[in-house]
């Protein structure tokens, strides 16, 4: 089986990698069978492999992902999990203004969650929250940058063990500058079908505090979910507000899903210009049991 490879060695971010390639270019191997042997090489030669490659369809690399075969495919595009890498031709931000939307759902998981870890690979987020392994490496990667989060290797299998630290009341202040509402576009209706919708705005307030709730809700739902065919909605009146959202409405494995969680509720009525509004979110906060 070794025999149909070249294998060479390279460092990428200080980490060692064996790289192996198929000498008959013709010779095709499904992903499984990949994973097979990547996993074998490693324990040979006691560090991460990855397969080069000159081409793959999307629908092949997608299978390769899938796998967690850690691969390169010429000049273009690189699978590197083990080092929180995608490089698609183009320089990370070291400088993020903003989290991205997978970025602020990662980090309000780790704040909401009563049982957080200490520590987490990518591997254990791609359990519990709703994102690929790609979008999370990203989201890692985006959180590092905003220095929200370190990272560390602390073996020679490469994988890497991302850490938030500190309080979560301090890291929840830290993180305002880098924080946006989640809602991406505003429409109206006059009746809600049955869908992914969460309770979000007042009636979501005030469930978590004593203001009264309104007659007609606010609903939300993450624009993966949305679908927006037919007339039923409008960007101009309805009785319903319905909030389409960058992220997941709802934290999976939290007891409440059909209602938006806390900390995103804040962010996306901080600009409320009703003063009973802001004093609840205020209070809300305050209240919240890190």
């Amino acid at each position: 089986m070794f025999l149909r490879f070249s294998f060479y060695m390279m460092e990428f971010n200080n980490q060692l990698l064996c790289v192996i390639q198929a000498k008959n270019k013709q010779d095709s191997l499904t992903p499984l069978k990949y994973k097979r042997i990547t996993k074998q090489t490693e324990i040979l030669v006691g560090m991460p492999v990855v397969v080069i490659l000159d081409s793959l369809t999307y629908y092949e690399r997608e299978r390769l992902i899938n796998q967690g075969v850690y691969f390169i495919i010429s000049d273009k595009y690189a699978f590197l999990p083990s080092l929180i890498v995608n490089i698609q031709a183009k320089k990370k931000d070291k400088n993020p203004a903003k989290l991205t939307p997978a970025a602020q759902y990662l980090l309000l998981y780790y704040l909401l969650s009563e049982k957080s870890k200490e520590e987490y690979t990518i591997k254990d987020l791609v359990q519990i929250l709703p994102y690929n392994y790609i979008a999370l490496a990203r989201a890692v990667a985006n959180i590092e940058d905003c220095k929200l989060c370190s990272t560390e290797l602390k073996d020679n299998t490469g994988i890497k063990y991302i850490r938030f630290g500190g309080y979560k009341r301090e890291l929840w202040a830290k993180a305002q500058n880098y924080l946006s509402s989640p809602v991406k576009k505003v429409l109206y209706c006059d009746a809600i079908s049955d869908g992914n919708f969460s309770i979000s705005g007042v009636n979501a307030l005030s469930h978590y505090s004593h203001l009264n709730s309104e007659q007609y809700e606010t609903r939300a739902i993450w624009d993966k979910l949305f679908n927006p065919a037919g007339t039923l909605f409008n960007e101009v009146e309805g009785l319903y507000k319905i909030e389409i959202w960058k992220y997941p409405t709802t934290m999976l494995f939290f007891p409440n899903q059909n209602l938006v969680d806390k900390l995103s509720l804040y962010l996306s009525m901080r600009e409320d210009p009703d003063a009973r509004i802001e004093k609840e979110l205020e209070i809300m906060i305050e209240e919240m049991k890190w």
